[in-house]
């Protein structure tokens, strides 16, 4: 934090800024201005010096902040205060925003404040050295702690976040939210554009986000337990992530683990997977019990007239993790195994089609990229791979990418094979990742891409990694001050903070979640185009492919796999895909004239 913050006693120099005033009731001595949520600007740095080139993008912004967003959506956007002095508190009072068609109410808006992290030194090459926007403390949380002051010569964010039902009437909605600065008051403009269609619950992309929830203790203390596990697993699925696993209380026998993963999961259309069984716990003898009593109960649901409760179709195995060499003979045994499993006990689920498809295409994740020596074939007799998961910058070039695309449609499998994408300490910049100094709009449009090259799945290793790395052991680690969480990495496996500093009971969410979230969500526009191209060749004979037609959208925000960091590019494509997406729910003709013009 700031220098002044004695709770977290951060010791930092503050640099002079001279900034330009904005308007008001008076004359500010505060610079106020919006940034996209999807931009993570560093306290430490004047974005006002008009001899540095990159400032030029902030140097007009005004102080309205502008929500895109359909029904059901999130949409965050931050307003920035950078002073030139010492502003002593600071409060922020949420309007309701009123349109012809209805109002919205201030309870769909929240408040946050960015708590900064230093990152003097990373392996991200690429980022500079400053205090980085991360955790997003509630304003009254943040409040309580006496910590909402600003010193002069450090920006301040606040994130906006507008969560919107989905009975709300579409249009342009305004109002005024007031930010207090000692004792002067400044208005802020708030406007609100509702597109006039409505997001789904279900997310169609599988996440494998897991939960270290021995961890958990590390820095929620005293309140850790299965009460804050299940809070944590909920706190994910409510980002449109899927935790990797269940809590350890729900899975301390294989009936328990059926019958909560037939409620948590199954029956969750908010959840997109969960992983069957964790790398130590796996035996053939194990899958085979698990896999027995989910047929068992599938079966028994039938029967009592549940026609839509499909318990494989969100099931996987992650039993293998980065294999190296030595192991592949096991990856393959492991393949195998799976494999002999699911073709004796399918059998049972033949009455019941979907169920049989489900159950005969259920994934076998191995982080790994592709590799000949893992490949099924005649000659290991069809053992090897089924799922591959690698790194994100594997997919950098075309020959890459069509290599794992045969991979899904080969013939070496009675239902091809699948492909995962994962993240952790690499890659790093201009490759797509989740590291705190990294820039967040490669987290944004991760999805985006994940969705033009046919990805089934993303996985990340763990989202509250509440320890330190060092060598072959794990330590304590002042969590509020040190971001190195392994080996060189600036926030690797640490994606919530613990809300016990706060007085918060559960886990904080950042910046780089939510817009995780928001990339989630843009999947979802992807889902949506491509349902209703689908649609539309169904009803004139038309063979149009959504992937294709998207393509000119894909090029304004990414080459490959490296992200062009436009954050205006961004915003000029969802607005564009919400308004098509409108459209297509209005009028399908109307709709798909905009989309192939």
């Amino acid at each position: 934090m700031m220098k002044k913050n004695i709770l977290f006693s951060t010791l930092l120099l503050p640099i002079c800024i001279s900034l330009v005033g904005c308007k008001g009731s008076k004359k500010s001595d505060t610079h106020i201005w919006w940034s996209y949520a999807a931009e993570n600007l560093i306290s430490d740095f004047n974005y006002f010096d008009k001899e540095i080139e990159e400032n030029k993008a902030y140097m007009d912004r005004d102080k309205t902040l502008r929500f895109n967003c359909m029904k059901n959506e999130n949409e965050g956007v931050q307003l920035m205060i950078s002073p030139i002095k010492d502003i002593e508190s600071f409060d922020f009072i949420l309007p309701d925003v009123t349109s012809s068609s209805g109002t919205i109410t201030k309870d769909h808006f929240s408040v946050s404040v960015a708590y900064y992290m230093n990152v003097d030194f990373s392996n991200e090459r690429m980022s500079l050295s400053g205090l980085y926007p991360d955790a997003l403390i509630p304003l009254e949380n943040y409040k309580t702690r006496r910590l909402n002051y600003i010193e002069n010569g450090y920006n301040q964010a606040l994130y906006i976040n507008l969560t919107t039902a989905d009975d709300v009437s579409a249009g342009l909605y305004k109002g005024t939210g007031k930010l207090i600065l000692d004792d002067e008051t400044i208005d802020i403009p708030f406007e609100v554009n509702v597109f006039d269609a409505t997001m789904s619950n279900t997310n169609h992309i599988k996440s494998c986000f897991l939960i270290w929830y021995e961890l958990i203790a590390n820095g929620e203390k005293r309140n850790a337990g299965p009460e804050m596990n299940q809070k944590y697993f909920d706190f994910l699925v409510s980002k449109r992530l899927s935790p990797g696993e269940l809590p350890p209380e729900l899975k301390v026998d294989n009936q328990l683990f059926v019958d909560n993963y037939i409620e948590k999961v199954a029956k969750n259309d908010k959840v997109s997977g969960c992983r069957l069984i964790s790398n130590g716990n796996y035996t053939k003898e194990n899958a085979r019990d698990i896999l027995q009593k989910l047929i068992t109960k599938s079966i028994q649901l039938r029967n009592q007239g549940d026609t839509t409760t499909n318990a494989f179709k969100k099931a996987y195995f992650y039993i293998d993790d980065e294999p190296t060499a030595e192991r592949y003979a096991t990856v393959r045994q492991h393949d195998k195994e799976i494999f002999e499993l699911k073709k004796e006990l399918a059998p049972q689920l033949a009455s019941y089609p979907d169920l049989y498809e489900s159950f005969t295409h259920m994934e076998n994740v191995v982080t790994t990229p592709y590799n000949e020596s893992l490949v099924a074939n005649a000659e290991n007799d069809y053992a090897g791979v089924e799922c591959w998961c690698p790194q994100a910058q594997n997919f950098q070039s075309q020959q890459a990418r069509d290599l794992y695309k045969s991979r899904q449609s080969s013939a070496d499998r009675d239902f091809g094979e699948h492909v995962w994408w994962y993240v952790c300490n690499d890659p790093v910049m201009p490759y797509p990742n989740y590291h705190l100094d990294a820039n967040v709009i490669t987290a944004r449009e991760f999805r985006y891409m994940h969705y033009n090259y046919g990805i089934d799945g993303t996985l990340f290793w763990n989202v509250c990694y509440y320890a330190k790395e060092k060598s072959d052991f794990v330590s304590p680690r002042d969590l509020w001050n040190d971001p190195i969480s392994w080996e060189s990495c600036a926030g690797d496996g640490m994606l919530v903070y613990p809300g016990l500093t706060f007085g918060i009971d559960g886990p904080i969410t950042t910046l780089r979640l939510e817009n995780i979230l928001a990339g989630n969500e843009e999947y979802e526009y992807l889902w949506m185009i491509e349902q209703k191209v689908q649609e539309y060749n169904a009803l004139h004979g038309t063979n149009y492919v959504a992937n294709t037609l998207l393509q000119k959208y894909y090029a304004k925000l990414y080459t490959n796999m490296i992200s062009n960091l436009d954050v205006d590019a961004l915003e000029e494509v969802r607005i564009e895909l919400l308004s098509i997406i409108e459209a297509l729910y209005k009028n399908l003709d109307d709709g798909i004239a905009m989309l192939t013009k």
